[in-house]
């Protein structure tokens, strides 16, 4: 493994600066290191991890833990590996389906916008059902999705193969957090998370480089039909071992709040996604956002009317877990901004390939599923604060490194400064989500799951959106060729990020940590 590693390193070291690359030899680094960084995980952590057959979970009681652990990793690995997975292929649907770039850009947003709306309900659907009856059924979700997608003979059929995906990633997302918050003790939750992040962060950057290399062999059907095999094998195994490790409680859903906050978020991110193509005065813009904006507001109100509302916003009232969800909200805006332009600005500005252009995110990826793990056990030590200030640190630094990059850039010096973007990133989110799980009761735990998932993905939605429409608004108002137009319109864009990551910066240290965490010590 190490061999493995020092042979990607000397090979990166030794071309960076020179615009010519090899991309026959960086398939064969992004093979190499993808078995490297998962066979380290497993050696170092997993086995360790599962040594002892079983441990007590943090309400006391003795569980199996291993398949229960394995399988949820698994599943959550999977659905963000499928929510990516169709990045590269962009350009090949719109050719076949004759679609224009907002347009595609749809598969992903109808992606988020189902887990959004599915998101708020988790916590009333791990109170109902059992933890293996959702896992189940998330899954079975995600191979219906995936077999209708590889069927699809239009477009739109190809959007509701998303949204059948989608439906189980609402569901999944939170509740895996939810089981292994439960599973793992109090003084072993910041290693946890952290473990939880080594698995799914790696599916953004990695989905893009993986569909790449299929994608020169094959059609853009072949990733469904790649990753249906491996849906099956998960299911199957979740059907044997999975087990019910969650206790339940009062729960009661509340129809109007679904349709509120469905209501709500759709027209919200319509308005958003509108603005590139229409600008900010347009009715079309203003409309949807405002009543996105109404009815978002009537669905809060209305939780903190019910006794036992869908979503649990008075968690807000935590001051820190509130603060907490801030800065996870910026820190999501920044990671899927800075995976979705960065391959854009190799391709259009810097003439890269689309392989390439997804192979420049991989050493970041190997970077922030080593860092997930390490800032978990860091936090098990130090607490979250000094962790997460260190990481936004390294994010607003890396933010500005890279809006220094120039048209005759070698793209190996996005890679490199990627890499410090993701060192900060793997010593923020989990950090972050692991003190907002320790200001809240273990009873709260589902419900602020589902607030933290629910806060992702809208961050994720939100800053693509705004950090996008910033590169084609200056794209289209400036009176220059294309590729001049896209690095102007990259470089504020990275300057508006750099500025979030320093707000974020500031904000994180007004943190205060549960006290009990200096009684675990």
């Amino acid at each position: 493994m190490d061999g493995v590693l020092a042979r990607g390193v000397k090979w990166e070291g030794s071309i960076i600066g020179d615009a010519a690359f090899d991309e026959d030899r960086s398939k064969q680094v992004l093979t190499f290191s993808f078995q490297g960084i998962f066979a380290k995980v497993l050696d170092y952590f997993l086995i360790p991890l599962f040594h002892e057959r079983r441990f007590v979970s943090s309400v006391g009681r003795k569980i199996e833990s291993k398949g229960v652990v394995i399988v949820i990793l698994t599943a959550a690995f999977l659905f963000t590996f499928s929510q990516f997975l169709l990045i590269t292929a962009y350009p090949t649907i719109m050719d076949e389906f004759d679609l224009n770039a907002t347009q595609v850009q749809w598969l992903t947003t109808a992606f988020l916008l189902t887990t959004i709306v599915l998101i708020p309900m988790t916590g009333y659907l791990s109170n109902t059902f059992s933890s293996r009856t959702l896992v189940v059924f998330s899954l079975s979700c995600l191979l219906v999705g995936t077999v209708i997608g590889g069927l699809a003979p239009n477009f739109g059929t190809l959007i509701s193969s998303r949204v059948v995906q989608a439906i189980g990633a609402g569901i999944i997302l939170p509740l895996v957090q939810t089981i292994l918050l439960t599973v793992f003790p109090y003084e072993r939750r910041g290693f946890a998370m952290g473990l939880l992040g080594a698995v799914v962060n790696v599916a953004p950057a990695s989905a893009p480089s993986i569909s790449g290399m299929l994608l020169d062999v094959f059609n853009w059907r072949s990733l469904h039909w790649v990753l249906l095999p491996i849906v099956m094998v998960t299911l199957l195994l979740a059907i044997v071992v999975m087990k019910d490790v969650l206790e339940k409680q009062h729960a009661k859903l509340d129809l109007p709040s679904i349709s509120l906050s469905a209501i709500g978020f759709s027209f919200f991110i319509f308005g958003l996604s509108n603005i590139s193509v229409s600008g900010f005065l347009d009715l079309i813009v203003i409309v949807p956002i405002l009543i996105g904006v109404l009815f978002l507001f009537l669905f809060v109100r209305r939780q903190f009317a019910l006794a036992v509302p869908v979503l649990n916003l008075r968690l807000f009232r935590h001051s820190t877990f509130r603060l907490a969800m801030v800065l996870i909200f910026i820190n999501m805006m920044l990671l899927l901004s800075a995976e979705t332009i960065l391959p854009m600005f190799a391709q259009d500005v810097l003439g890269t390939s689309a392989f390439f252009s997804g192979f420049i995110l991989v050493p970041g990826t190997i970077l922030l599923s080593i860092m997930t793990i390490v800032s978990g056990n860091l936090y098990d030590r130090y607490g979250g604060k000094k962790i997460a200030v260190i990481g936004f640190a390294f994010t607003f630094v890396s933010l500005l490194l890279l809006s220094t990059v120039r048209m005759d850039s070698s793209p190996y010096w996005i890679m490199a400064h990627f890499c410090l973007f993701m060192i900060g990133f793997g010593l923020t989110l989990m950090p972050l989500v692991t003190v907002s799980m320790n200001a809240l009761d273990n009873g709260d735990i589902p419900h602020g799951s589902a607030i933290v998932n629910t806060v992702r993905q809208f961050g994720m939605t939100f800053g693509i959106i705004v950090l996008s429409t910033i590169i084609s608004i200056t794209t289209s108002t400036m009176d220059t060729s294309y590729e001049v137009g896209t690095y102007w319109g990259t470089t504020y864009a990275l300057i508006v990020m750099a500025l979030l990551s320093l707000l974020a910066l500031a904000l994180t240290t007004f943190i205060r940590e549960n006290k009990e965490r200096s009684l675990l010590k």
